[in-house]
């Protein structure tokens, strides 16, 4: 180097390796989650592997803002829609199938009507489970899975 040259450190220039948190990275990882797939599936989607999709997760979890919390809270409404599709699909199958109507309560009222040697935890402090947090959702995401159930459910009267 000589006169004004400075190193690539000093240059202004980003250093180090670039982020793996892409816009085109979120967006794959957002629409596997709605699908419903697992962080496995999800990460391998995108392209990173599940190593990172974590490290990815746990900063967002530190970060109050920021592309990783933003991430985060897209996986968790991500997940909630998937959940609910899976619901109302379930539901739906009750009309006609007794036994997706006892899995469905033994699944929302875990352990109330099952028998004595095969009771789980009750409640949503169930060691292991977690119940999605609808409150995630903004009014109108609410309201699209709303009128989503409801058109299911006039389905099912037909």
């Amino acid at each position: 180097m000589s006169g004004r040259e400075v190193c690539h450190g000093h240059s202004g220039e980003k250093v180090g390796r670039p982020s793996a948190l892409t816009p085109e990275v979120c967006d794959r990882i957002v629409q596997a989650k709605k699908a419903g797939c697992p962080d496995w599936v999800a990460a391998q989607s995108a392209g990173i592997s599940t190593t990172t999709y974590y490290e990815l997760l746990k900063r967002a979890e530190d970060e109050e803002s920021g592309p990783a919390r933003d991430l985060l809270e897209a996986i968790k409404r991500a997940e909630a829609e998937a959940y609910l599709h899976a619901m109302v699909a379930w539901r739906r199958e009750m009309a006609g199938n007794w036994r997706a109507g006892v899995a469905y309560i033994d699944r929302v009222d875990r352990g109330r009507f099952c028998s004595a040697q095969r009771s789980s935890p009750k409640g949503p402090e169930a060691p292991g489970e977690e119940r999605l947090d609808l409150s995630q959702l903004t009014a109108e995401e609410l309201e699209i899975l709303e009128r989503r159930y409801r058109t299911d459910a006039e389905g099912e009267g037909q």
